[in-house]
């Protein structure tokens, strides 16, 4: 039922204009960054909607007026807000996305490190260490049987 939907509105509206390689890429770079404002759950790239193909045509209608590739992304932000981008700019509170996760991984690795060290030193704490000979772990009467036992082995 979707397919034939997209399949009448592809037919009912205008084609796009078939563009040069170059500009084609750009088109194809543009519907990368952009998210389809029907759903806002995928880009233009992927998204198989009446708005997706919609905005697909648009670019490329956009490209072979000469617009350029920040004047359309700007067009597309004045439009639908700065949601209709995949990669928001970094300002106001989305700069938040890009300053907390370096500070989370660097603190979760100083966390790591931390834990790694209070581990190790409790595991050296708790393990018994062998007594020495002759240093008041052993009797010397055990120690002089012992030395006998093993020369007499030799």
């Amino acid at each position: 039922m979707l397919r034939a939907l997209v399949l009448i509105l592809a037919l009912a509206t205008p084609a796009a204009p078939k563009l040069p390689p170059e500009q084609e890429a750009l088109a194809k770079k543009l519907e990368a960054q952009l998210i389809a404002p029907c759903c806002w759950s995928q880009q233009v790239s992927v998204h198989q909607s009446p708005a997706a193909e919609e905005i697909k045509q648009d670019l490329r209608k956009r490209i072979a007026r000469g617009e350029t590739e920040q004047e359309i992304l700007d067009a597309y932000v004045t439009q639908f807000g700065t949601g209709i981008l995949v990669v928001p700019p970094a300002e106001g509170y989305n700069i938040l996305l890009y300053v907390i996760p370096p500070i989370v991984l660097v603190l979760s690795a100083g966390l790591v490190i931390v834990l790694v060290k209070r581990f190790t030193k409790q595991r050296d704490a708790m393990t018994p260490t062998p007594a020495v000979a002759g240093a008041g772990g052993a009797p010397d009467r055990y120690v002089r049987r012992l030395e006998e036992e093993l020369s007499d082995l030799d």
